[in-house]
């Protein structure tokens, strides 16, 4: 989990400095840096943020199953505040012809590693999404059928008088 936050961290600090740095090299979508630098931000805050109230949430949730309403609206929040930033992101790098990537006079010049950067972050935060939303309704379900089974053999295993159930 630590390498997946530090690649996604140093994914971010990329988009910073792409968006930062070539702030006035798209005039075919100006937005789009402004995209980046904004997405880079906020994914960094959101990861920052994150990883603190996931301290706080484990020593304050001992028990794994008691945080699990709190690491989903925290796992939800994150991921819709960098859904949030890809949307716009997602009209500049997709509403626009393919940019002339040599000419920097052109009307229709962009800065080829920051159009494909901001594409590719699209591409990828969407996808992500939607196997995390997926992901996530098929595990809670699978946690309240574990939960439920495990109740009933309780249940079970208190009328029969011992712990191994009333398989007779």
């Amino acid at each position: 989990s630590s390498g997946i936050n530090a690649e996604y961290g140093m994914l971010a600090v990329a988009m910073v400095i792409l968006g930062a740095g070539n702030l006035p090299n798209c005039p075919l979508a100006p937005g789009l840096e402004i995209y980046l630098l904004g997405s880079g931000v906020t994914v960094l805050v959101t990861t920052f943020i994150g990883v603190s109230v996931q301290r706080r949430i484990n020593k304050r949730y001992p028990l794994t199953i008691d945080r699990r309403c709190a690491n989903n609206t925290l796992n939800i929040v994150t991921l819709l505040t960098n859904v949030a930033w890809s949307l716009p992101g997602g009209y500049w790098v997709f509403s626009n012809i393919v940019p002339n990537f040599t000419d920097r006079s052109s009307p229709l010049y962009c800065h080829r590693d920051s159009f494909f950067l901001a594409m590719w972050t699209c591409v990828i935060t969407w996808g992500v999404a939607l196997f995390l939303i997926y992901f996530w309704i098929r595990l809670d379900r699978a946690i309240v059928r574990n939960d439920i089974k495990s109740s009933s053999q309780e249940d079970d295993s208190r009328y029969c008088g011992d712990s191994s159930g009333c398989d007779t």
